[in-house]
């Protein structure tokens, strides 16, 4: 190719490039508006035609290249057996927020020979949590690892504390075992991961207790979490391509 060619097809690609540019700005700029003080996490060109998208506050937001229409909510793309495309860019999300925790954070129960592996989000206050650490058996008869993370609700205003105090005691696990049957625990302070696993919690759209995340990235309705069978049915669903692929 000579040099004139070189040099014309350059100046005729800047102008596009250009373009480009500046319509993921206009967009980013869009939903930026939305929460001015708040990070956009995973801005990037959606997989929705004509739009970039974003993570803001827990959320997928969707914004035209040239910044004029934003979209909020679950995007279904019906020429692929109803792939909802949000679900997809929030899993990836998750699964990048949780590998920043590492096991030195969380407090992990597991059976001898795990078979799968789950992160749940906990509050030592919620009823439900303890309704499912109490089948902690039946889960680890099914081969499924927990592994909890702290995440204190607001609407109990002495969750962070005790999850501190949880995390303090000289044995977590058995602290955490006590705390979930109700009763209390020595008040203690020391370096613990309650308000940064919050933080992470609160980045990835987590709201309530307990959330469950899978391994990959997607949240278990509490239907599902709450029955050890079904649990254990739908991490077999997820992890049989997983298998085939390693297979071939």
């Amino acid at each position: 190719m000579s040099r004139s060619c070189l040099i014309l097809l350059l100046a005729l690609a800047l102008p596009l490039a250009t373009a480009q540019a500046a319509d993921g700005d206009a967009a980013k700029r869009a939903i930026q508006k939305l929460a001015p003080m708040q990070q956009i996490k995973n801005f990037k060109v959606s997989a929705l035609p004509g739009y970039y998208e974003g993570v803001l506050i827990g959320q997928v937001v969707y914004a035209s290249a040239d910044g004029r229409y934003l979209i909020r909510g679950a995007q279904i793309d019906d020429t692929t057996q109803g792939t909802n495309l949000t679900d997809s860019s929030m899993a990836a999300l998750r699964l990048q927020a949780l590998a920043t925790i590492g096991r030195d954070q969380r407090l992990i129960y597991e059976p001898a020979n795990p078979k799968h592996r789950i992160t749940v989000f906990t509050d030592v206050d919620c009823p439900f949590c303890r309704r499912l650490h109490a089948q902690m058996s039946e889960y680890h008869k099914l081969g499924i690892a927990i592994d909890y993370v702290f995440f204190p609700l607001n609407i109990h205003p002495d969750a962070d504390k005790k999850s501190a105090d949880v995390w303090c005691a000289a044995d977590p696990k058995a602290a955490y075992d006590t705390v979930m049957l109700g009763r209390s625990v020595d008040r203690l302070s020391c370096a613990n991961p309650v308000v940064a696993t919050k933080q992470i919690g609160t980045d990835i759209g987590i709201n309530s207790t307990p959330t469950a995340v899978g391994p990959d990235g997607h949240v278990f309705t509490s239907t599902v979490l709450m029955s050890p069978q079904r649990l254990l049915a739908e991490l077999e669903k997820s992890a049989a391509p997983k298998i085939a692929e390693r297979a071939r």
